[in-house]
């Protein structure tokens, strides 16, 4: 609408005075609009994309204008980009200290720690109280192995802005790292008076107070820490370890029980104490009738829990009471937090113990509740196979095919077929299955092993056996069995001196107990010409059980060999 400057005289006048301003309005005040605009569509409406074309035209009008870099940079998700943007922010007003910190953190999300340095001094110029600024130097300088210019870092912190725990607690450790332990103890002690009711920096204070060789000061310290909270885990496995260093197992053994016994430490930490006690077999054996009753508290205190359940289990198992760890386990298979794992651990010792009766109830109850899953299938796979049942054991792993998409257990069925026809004499319908299973999985291990190894007794193949014997040696380089097939393959293509070096590796890792692995050793010490030694491994795979007749008639077979190819030359 048209004012009328002759009915509305002050309203023309007014209008005048808009279009002079708007007329004479400054970029950069039509830039600080812009910006606003911009922050309004952030915060209040949360359209970032308009906010951001918004910034993008203010820098492409001017690349130094500061405070749409700075959102920019706030928006941006690549960490490199971020760091550009900050960096023109900063560079543009280098008196900002949110600029300032936003570049100093944005140099060390993309790792340039050395320019990280400078940018942080400047932000401690800029703002003295800021806590994270002297946080992040004393951690650049540490890193860097500069531990005493970070622990000056942390001495101007103190004085500018007063005690940090946080800060207090990094330069006690940079203290006793630097061996400067009457100093760590007076910043452990500054702790303790700041926070007297905080068990954290009392145990600060105890560790400082051991490394100085004050043992009674450091075992007050703990004992303090442990009477203000009870339920304090970190407090309490602080005074248990300072017993074990100190050789005083009773002591520890005694603050063991009471974690146990306290009801305000959850299961989860009491588990990982007992794990903590039963993951040195001496220790263990040694003290077994105490931990063991810490084991047993906890079964009865808590007798549904799975992770309580699977300790017991594991205790008596460790005692050697594998009949009722059987029992014990098969009573909890109810239990809502029981998986299918548990139900193959049942498996495994029901089938060790051999009690058949066991393995049928169970394994009926396993594939009912788990139909579908792949572990429990090829179970019952394994069981038919090992009752020679074939046909069943093919049939088995078949449905397992048919319930399963993923690749990797495709291939591990598909082995296991092949395995099946291997126990059936069907080598080449064997090869065929391990073949695909390949396809699937390149990296299957077991198939691996298991070709090669039945390639080289055929005789077949060889150099293809060599690679996926060196394969699956690559892939797990510590299995004894699979350097075994290495070396056994190398000793069929006739390279012995190699096959020699790659078998004793072999027989170091099984600590020459596996008696087939002897054997294989004995031949290919025989096939190089040194019958002595030869047997001497054949007598030890004989000592440890191995069929004394057969391995008699494979020694003549072998011998039998040697003379005709003497014969023949």
């Amino acid at each position: 609408m048209t004012v009328s400057c002759v009915m509305f005289p002050e309203l023309c006048h007014a209008q005048r005075h808009r279009d002079i301003a708007r007329e004479t309005l400054p970029d950069s005040l039509s830039r600080t609009y812009r910006n606003s605009e911009a922050v309004k569509y952030l915060s209040i409406h949360g359209d970032t994309v308009k906010a951001r074309a918004i910034w993008e035209e203010l820098i492409a009008e001017d690349s130094t204008y500061s405070p749409a870099l700075y959102y920019l940079y706030m928006l941006e998700t690549d960490e490199r980009r971020a760091l550009d943007y900050i960096k023109r922010a900063y560079m543009a007003d280098t008196t900002n200290r949110w600029y300032a910190r936003g570049y100093a953190s944005g140099l060390i999300a993309t790792h340039r720690y050395s320019e990280a340095i400078p940018a942080y001094r400047r932000l401690m110029h800029l703002a003295p109280n800021d806590i994270e600024a002297y946080h992040a130097l004393a951690i650049l300088y540490s890193y860097g192995g500069m531990p005493y210019s970070a622990i000056s870092i942390l001495d101007s912190a103190e004085l500018r802005t007063g005690y940090n725990p946080y800060l207090g607690e990094m330069k006690l450790q940079l203290l006793l790292d630097t061996r400067q332990y009457d100093r760590a103890v007076e910043t452990g002690l500054r702790g303790v008076m700041e926070q007297p009711y905080d068990s954290k920096a009392h145990v600060n204070l105890a560790d400082a107070y051991e490394r100085a060789g004050r043992d009674s000061l450091a075992l007050r310290s703990l004992e303090e820490a442990v009477r203000l909270d009870v339920t304090n885990v970190a407090a309490l496995t602080a005074l248990s370890s300072y017993y074990e260093r100190k050789g005083d197992m009773q002591s520890m053994l005694d603050n063991e029980e009471r974690i146990i016994a306290n009801p305000n430490v959850t299961v989860s930490d009491k588990i990982r104490h007992i794990e903590l006690l039963t993951s040195d077999m001496s220790f263990y054996a040694q003290h077994y009738i105490r931990i063991g009753g810490m084991i047993q508290r906890l079964a009865i205190a808590h007798p549904n829990n799975r992770e309580v359940i699977d300790c017991y289990a594991q205790h008596m198992i460790a005692l050697g009471d594998l009949e009722e760890a059987l029992e014990y386990l098969r009573r909890n298979l109810e239990n809502e937090a029981s998986t299918s794992e548990h139900y193959i651990e049942v498996l495994q010792l029901a089938h060790y113990l051999e009690d058949k009766a066991a393995v049928g109830e169970v394994l009926d109850a396993a594939l009912q509740r788990y139909p579908t899953d792949i572990e429990v299938i090829s179970f019952a796979g394994y069981l038919a196979l090992e009752a020679k049942e074939y046909k069943r054991a093919i049939a088995i792993f078949s449905e397992g095919l048919d319930v399963t998409d993923n690749p990797e257990q495709q291939s591990e069925l598909l082995g296991y077929i092949g395995d099946v026809y291997h126990e059936m004499g069907k080598d080449n319908k064997a090869f065929k299955q391990y073949r695909k299973a390949l396809e699937y999985n390149s990296d299957n291990v077991l198939v691996l092993n298991n070709y090669a190894y039945f390639l080289s007794l055929l005789d077949k193949e060889l150099e293809k056996a060599l690679d996926m014997a060196q394969r699956a040696v690559k892939l797990e380089s510590g299995n004894a069995s699979y350097i075994d097939t290495l070396a056994w393959v190398l000793h069929r293509l006739g390279r012995n001196e190699e096959a020699k070096r790659v078998m004793s590796q072999a027989l170091s890792l099984s600590a020459q107990r596996d008696a087939s692995l002897l054997i294989h050793y004995g031949d290919i010490l025989w096939a190089l010409g040194e019958s002595f030694m030869a047997d001497t491994y054949w007598k030890k795979a004989a000592e440890l059980g191995f069929d004394k007749k057969a391995l008699e008639e494979h020694i003549a077979e072998l011998k039998s060999k040697s003379k005709s190819v003497k014969n023949r030359k």
